[in-house]
């Protein structure tokens, strides 16, 4: 009889790993109500977009949600995700207010898969092993989350190639 029950789940869990819908990271992520759900980060979440991953933000305000658990909540609910290589995390906004809307850098083409544009203040983090620290760049060009992208430290004026982890975020490791 155990076995009968212990063939019986194997089966239902291996069938479900099968079936898992694929999806993938949004290029730019927000939360428009009191949770950051499986829709507001993922295309092709389905049927399972309105399921809450954690707690929005405040309005205006950015919050971050690593990468293992992203990958959590995808599996949970069955859904087939691999984190790109290089994002640790990634950042979502939950607007507020009034917005300006500016025209698109590319003379009017814009790169709906752009988390990053050229010409824009990103925050870009360093990491070295025990150390982490934060500045101000400026983008050279457009990249979507997990691209890497060319930018400017406004302080020292140097050019640094960082990945793109989410809106306005780049990282760069040290080497």
């Amino acid at each position: 009889m155990f076995r009968c029950l212990f063939a019986g789940l194997s089966v239902m869990i291996c069938a479900g790993a099968a079936f898992a819908e694929p999806v993938s990271l949004r290029a730019r992520i927000e939360a428009s109500g009191p949770a950051i759900t499986l829709g507001d980060v993922f295309d092709g979440a389905g049927e399972l977009a309105s399921r809450a991953i954690a707690p929005a933000p405040p309005p205006g305000q950015i919050a971050t949600l690593s990468m293992p658990l992203l990958a959590a909540a995808a599996s949970a609910a069955g859904l087939d995700f691999t984190p790109p290589a290089g994002v640790g995390d990634v950042r979502v906004v939950r607007p507020g207010g009034m917005r300006a809307t500016l025209p698109a850098a590319s003379g009017g083409h814009s790169n709906s898969d752009a988390a990053v544009r050229r010409g824009e203040t990103v925050t870009l983090t360093f990491r070295a092993p025990g150390v982490m620290l934060a500045t101000r760049a400026r983008a050279l060009e457009d990249g979507a989350v997990g691209q890497s992208v060319r930018l400017v430290n406004t302080t020292s004026n140097r050019t640094i190639d960082a990945i793109v982890t989410g809106p306005g975020a780049a990282r760069a490791d040290a080497p």
